[in-house]
């Protein structure tokens, strides 16, 4: 599918109640811990039931002043998320947006670009919001139908929640997912937004321990002795304002030459397994995507979507694109709100558009 022009907002249908929600999911080997989540919920009288629609947000940030719940849109615009929430739900969805894993923890970082984590979040997102739906007594239940979408690094998280969905949590109605320009290729990004890599490599060290992503290794002398700090104290923006975004000037020679060359295996080999192994999308199943991408988007150029469309049909899945030509990385959920609405009313209702896989 290919879109050039701008597609208008639509009028709400429905005024919307706002929550905040915790909800129960589990970290490394099993143990608990607490989400924190932006609940909406479309205002009705009368019964009705809506779709459930879990979104999973872009690059903020690891330390906890870096939350999504925590953004303030007016001030420093990370991607919007309330506001876009809201929309949705004022158009019949019931909407979540969950912080990912270890903001609002003191003990802990984001497991940032964990794929494993990402996905657990979304779809316990979807759990909590299916047993809130069995224990209210308001007017407003949710359908049997869920939505998983997600921008940038929330497009990792849709994709890693589709290849978990059959493995951990299969009794989710998983309708299909969303993917606006998603982060796909864990290496490709070391290159494309060097100036997130400190967060990467931090959230691993911590996660699959140092010895598998040590600081001292990636990036060169002039960034390490404050980097620590550094990364707990910038959300996004002032990261990106920050660490260099030429590669040559953040990385050491071999780590940049092997990402370059994709000979990584070669010069830290337990780095390159967990790009790879944090790179979802390759389990097959009948789940509906729908890629939103734009054209000239540099971080996600168009030859890496190129080539994980490629993979992504080879594996035997079922896509649909939405191409935006001339569009960069950014708001591409505004471009395509009309038809993103349309895919997901299509999919719910089981007329899912016909799998460009098939005809590649």
């Amino acid at each position: 599918m290919c879109s050039s022009d701008l597609d208008q907002v639509l009028p709400a249908r429905y005024a919307v109640d706002e929550y905040r929600m915790r909800y129960a999911s589990t970290y490394r080997d099993g143990e608990p811990i607490v989400i924190v989540t932006q609940f909406f919920v479309p205002r009705t009288d009368e019964p009705a039931a809506f779709p459930v629609y879990v979104n999973g947000a872009g690059s903020t940030g690891i330390a906890d002043q870096c939350a999504p719940s925590r953004e303030q849109a007016g001030v420093e615009n990370w991607g919007s998320y309330r506001l876009y929430m809201l929309t949705m739900a004022a158009q019949g969805l019931i909407t979540s947006q969950p912080d990912y894993a270890g903001f609002n923890d003191p003990d802990r970082i984001q497991p940032y670009y964990v794929a494993e984590m990402a996905g657990r979040v979304v779809l316990d997102a979807a759990r909590a919001t299916l047993n809130w739906s069995a224990e209210t007594d308001g007017p407003v239940t949710a359908e049997p139908a869920v939505i998983i979408a997600g921008y940038s690094q929330g497009g990792q998280t849709v994709f890693a929640a589709k290849d978990m969905w059959e493995s951990y949590a299969p009794e989710v109605p998983l309708k299909g997912i969303i993917g606006f320009a998603p982060v796909t290729n864990m290496a490709s990004h070391m290159l494309t937004l060097s100036p997130v890599a400190p967060y990467r490599i931090a959230a691993y060290a911590e996660y699959y321990g140092e010895e598998q992503a040590d600081a001292s290794r990636v990036f060169t002398d002039f960034w390490l002795p404050t980097m620590p700090e550094d990364i707990l104290a910038k959300c996004v923006f002032d990261a990106v304002g920050y660490w260099s975004r030429n590669p040559a000037e953040l990385y050491r020679p071999e780590i940049l030459d092997g990402l370059l060359n994709d000979t990584l295996d070669v010069v830290y080999p337990e780095l390159d397994a967990l790009l790879k192994l944090n790179s979802p999308g390759f389990v097959q199943n009948d789940i509906p995507a729908l890629i939103v991408q734009g054209t000239e988007d540099a971080t996600i150029p168009m030859s890496i979507h190129e080539a994980f469309v490629a993979r992504y049909c080879e594996a035997g899945n079922v896509l649909n694109t939405l191409m935006y030509p001339g569009a960069d990385h950014f708001h591409l959920r505004e471009m395509s709100y009309r038809p993103v609405l349309d895919w997901i009313a299509d999919v719910i209702a089981g007329d899912v558009p016909p799998n460009e896989c098939e005809a590649s």
